[in-house]
């Protein structure tokens, strides 16, 4: 009967949450301009989506601009066999063996770049920046509470985010902005009374739940010098979190009253610190940037169920991750081929904010991975106006890691943790995409 409890919360619970994830532009760029050198800013303020990395740039615009991108992301993860799959800290059988595919489903997703001057004599510029993933608000998974998840990678980007910010020239070699980026919390209460089969009357439940929207500081300076431009950029870190309280009782007969509360940290964005530079030649531009996050207040996204009274037995939590902060750096270059065409490329590294070698007990992974990039971009005039088509194709290769369970099972019982018999941590992931800018 607990059991059956547990299964009711869980469902309950997976209305309002899904896996702790970032924005897409972290990962895999704001749009095919900036993703085609390596994910970093483009430094031109008529690109809107430099909004996304650096929006005191988008002051020395006095232009209309509008981006709309479209993206594709896959991932490829190596298949894990013959671990242990469960024992008696998730299961009440003995430890069993298995296959862990690691195949998540390919995300489809959209993006959204608007700059626009603001007053008659140009007072600054408005910058909103919308990614959502195509179809949906938003796209949730809890993922698998016990084996092992690549949990930067499952659902991490499978939500609306939103960037506001307002830039200003303050001269013609120096640019402000300050804005912030929207996050959320949410509540939730469930009430329930459950009739089984042959009972007087049916089962009934009420529910309330609310999302109150939370803000997080962007501020970035730019700064011209000839030829090059030197920027800095700080964005908050946001924490989007879960509460929900879920309560009720099986009735006609009764049999048992639950009451528990549930708690899960549904989105995380870290302190991030970006400095960076770029350098125009006639024909070509040089990129390079550096990106320092703190990852101190990250959690994992797993869903906490606590006792508030009556018969529910709250969730062991027996992980407890390593976290890092972390220092990823970028380069790329743009090639003007024509006054028309141009092709790019870049390079990058993403350090994984998971410190340790998993040898513990928890199933959240993940490994740092090197990042190429190339693209291409096409100049139309359209009645006097620039219009540019441009696509981009992104490859992230994980650094391979062998992980090899402790002994002893998570509780510290004899036996085996869920995990053992060893795994690699190896994959890749493609994100392709395309757009178009409008210049007016």
């Amino acid at each position: 009967m607990k059991k059956s409890l547990a299964f009711i919360i869980l469902n309950v619970t997976l209305i309002f949450t899904g896996k702790s994830f970032a924005s897409y532009p972290e990962f895999f760029g704001a749009s095919y301009s900036t993703t085609a050198i390596g994910n970093q800013a483009t430094l031109d303020a008529n690109d809107p989506s430099n909004n996304y990395y650096v929006p005191a740039i988008l002051g020395f615009s006095d232009r209309v601009n509008i981006l709309l991108g479209a993206t594709s992301t896959a991932t490829t993860f190596k298949k894990m066999s013959n671990i242990v799959v469960a024992n008696n800290t998730n299961s009440s059988t003995a430890s069993t063996t298995g296959n862990v595919d690691n195949n998540y489903a390919k995300f489809y997703g959209g993006g959204l770049h608007f700059a626009l001057p603001i007053g008659y004599q140009h007072l600054g510029t408005l910058g909103i920046s919308v990614f959502l993933p195509i179809g949906n608000l938003m796209e949730t998974n809890s993922g698998n509470p016990f084996l092992p998840e690549y949990v930067m990678y499952h659902s991490r980007y499978k939500r609306t985010s939103i960037y506001l910010n307002f830039a200003r020239k303050w001269s013609d070699d120096f640019a402000w902005s300050i804005g912030t980026l929207v996050g959320f919390q949410a509540s939730a209460e469930v009430k329930s009374n459950l009739s089984l089969n042959g009972a007087a009357y049916g089962s009934w439940a009420q529910a309330r739940s609310k999302v109150a929207p939370s803000l997080g500081i962007i501020t970035s300076f730019v700064k011209k010098i000839n030829q090059a431009k030197f920027y800095f950029t700080y964005q908050q870190e946001m924490k989007s979190n879960l509460h929900a309280i879920v309560s009720g009782e099986i009735n006609n007969p009764s049999l048992a009253l639950f009451e528990s509360g549930i708690d899960s940290m549904i989105f995380y964005d870290p302190h991030t610190f970006r400095i960076g530079t770029s350098l125009a030649t006639e024909a070509t531009e040089l990129f390079a940037g550096l990106e320092y996050q703190l990852w101190s207040g990250y959690k994992p996204p797993t869903i906490y169920i606590t006792k508030t009274g009556g018969v529910i037995v709250p969730s062991s939590n027996y992980e407890h991750i390593k976290v890092r902060n972390t220092i990823n750096p970028r380069i790329g270059i743009k090639i003007n081929l024509t006054d028309r065409w141009a092709t790019s490329a870049g390079l990058g590294y993403r350090m994984t904010p998971l410190d340790g070698n998993f040898s513990g007990s928890g199933n959240s992974i993940d490994t740092d991975t090197y990042i190429l990039s190339t693209g291409l971009q096409y100049r139309i005039v359209i009645w006097s106006k620039d219009v540019n088509l441009g696509t981009s194709l992104e490859y992230h290769s994980l650094v391979e890691k062998h992980v090899t369970k402790s002994t002893g099972q998570e509780d510290g019982s004899a036996g085996n943790k869920i995990g053992a018999g060893g795994y690699d941590i190896s994959g890749h992931v493609i994100a392709a995409s395309l757009g178009i800018k409008f210049n007016f």
